[in-house]
């Protein structure tokens, strides 16, 4: 132990006799030498004699020096001070790098406009959205900084409207979906409580399929799979129920690019143009190092 802390002392680094080569250390695992080595300084010659005398009396079951370390980053339970994740960040236990897995679950208030003459629907109407992310939290000063990549779907839209000279005309959109790259800023002013804010980009796309009947049968048709450009901005609160599991409610726009889709009129192709865009309201849970064991 002894020679450990003297390679330590110079210069924060570690050196043996089978690899000469200095190696510099993690600076969370100096932050827990520094800690025992002021603790092995201050202590009185008497204390360490009684302690050693009260470790023969009771068997212990000995760890490596490495695994003391790593151990504060994996804490058995929490007391009142560190409990928190503000606490115990602080403390040195809990890593500046966090990955995470997030449930998405809310609702679209979406709107798809058709701005072709010869099928002018507009479709207006609350979806059912569902989703996933997969992210890592940076530590930042009051909050954090976190990368995300997500994908939801939504439920479909639909809209018939009639003429008494064109008939009536159907217009769907259908397999609504979206895949973004997201950044998100936390801030937090209270210990448990905060907001966000940010956005993302990517590609997102729908089934446009339409069907009507004119006066002399069957007048419109269509189906086609149209994608675009993508993007999303908002910002919410939310509320960190313990380290591992935090809740937040937000609000995002989101909006894909105009798409060109392909539609028949007597069976005649036209084209005609759609943008899909959507004021949402969202649930959202985050996990944290959902892959490392709950204690």
């Amino acid at each position: 132990m002894g020679d450990w802390f003297e390679a330590y002392e110079v210069g924060n680094s570690v050196v043996n006799s089978a690899s000469p080569a200095a190696r510099k250390l993690e600076p969370s695992i100096v932050a827990a030498l520094d800690e025992n080595l002021e603790e092995f300084q201050l202590a009185e010659p008497g204390s360490i004699a009684e302690e050693a005398e009260a470790r023969a009396a009771f068997p212990v079951v000995s760890t490596s020096f490495l695994e003391s370390v790593t151990s504060r980053f994996q804490p058995a339970s929490c007391d009142t001070v560190n409990c928190s994740s503000a606490g115990r960040r602080s403390g040195g236990i809990l890593p500046p790098w966090r990955p995470y897995l997030s449930g998405i679950s809310g609702v679209d208030f979406a709107t798809l406009d058709d701005d072709n003459a010869q099928s002018p629907a507009i479709l207006n109407e609350s979806v059912f959205t569902i989703g996933g992310a997969l992210g890592m939290a940076i530590d930042r000063p009051m909050g954090a900084l976190r990368i995300e990549i997500e994908g939801r779907g939504r439920d479909q839209m639909s809209s018939t409207d009639s003429d008494p000279v064109l008939g009536s005309l159907t217009t769907r959109a259908t397999d609504i979906w979206s895949a973004t790259v997201n950044v998100w800023r936390d801030y937090r002013p209270y210990e448990s409580l905060g907001i966000y804010a940010g956005g993302g980009i990517g590609t997102g796309g729908y089934r446009s399929t339409l069907s009507g009947t004119g006066l002399v049968g069957e007048a419109y048709s269509g189906n086609d799979q149209v994608a675009n450009f993508a993007w999303q901005a908002g910002g919410g609160v939310f509320y960190e129920l313990t380290p591992r599991i935090t809740f937040d409610i937000g609000y995002r726009f989101f909006a894909i690019d105009e798409s060109t889709a392909v539609g028949y009129i007597f069976d005649q192709p036209f084209n005609y143009n759609e943008r899909y865009s959507a004021s949402e309201l969202l649930l959202t849970v985050r996990v944290y190092e959902p892959f490392r064991r709950w204690r």
